[in-house]
């Protein structure tokens, strides 16, 4: 049994402690990023894909993408890229660097996009390849933080033609 005095010091924590509830935090805003010129280097999205290889016996390509950079805006990033495609026994993959002009911000429902880049392949039959492509695609918003993806890429001066579903994240836009 508590004395008198403790229990009024044990009503006085209670009483104290009461109004002391959590707060929520609040993340410092940041001033500029999004309006600044230049380069800013971020972990900006990263996005997982499936598809087909329309072009080549239907192979299934399997892939993900990190937009790693902005470059002078927001909406243009720099994004390298992988994908693994295969049919069978023949198997090819596909590193790749693309610069992407997103039409809307990151938090928009629907985010049309365009891109060029620089990729090698690799077959597993046949010499490695450096190419241009070509990236068209648009997310579609799912979850706060997570967009549904499709995409084409058209790689080989326009010769090999994917079509891709996937989801991509997107965490440090400022928008």
């Amino acid at each position: 049994m508590l004395r008198p005095p403790r229990l009024a010091l044990f009503l006085a924590g209670l009483a104290v402690a009461a109004p002391a509830a959590a707060q929520d935090f609040q993340p410092p805003e940041s001033h500029g990023a999004s309006t600044s010129s230049g380069v800013r280097i971020d972990l900006l999205g990263f996005s997982s894909r499936v598809g087909v290889d329309a072009s080549h016996g239907g192979a299934v390509v399997l892939g993900s993408a990190v937009d790693v950079a902005e470059l002078g805006s927001p909406q243009v990033r720099l994004r390298p890229s992988f994908e693994y495609s295969g049919t069978g026994s023949v198997t090819s993959l596909h590193l790749a660097t693309e610069v992407i002009y997103r039409f809307q911000p990151d938090r928009a429902p629907a985010i049309p996009y365009l891109g060029l880049g620089l990729g090698f392949y690799a077959p597993s039959e046949g010499s490695d390849r450096l190419w241009l492509n070509v990236v068209m695609g648009f997310e579609l918003a799912f979850r706060p933080s997570f967009n549904w993806l499709l995409e084409y890429h058209a790689l080989d001066r326009l010769g090999r033609h994917r079509f891709l579903v996937g989801l991509s994240t997107r965490g440090s836009g400022n928008e």
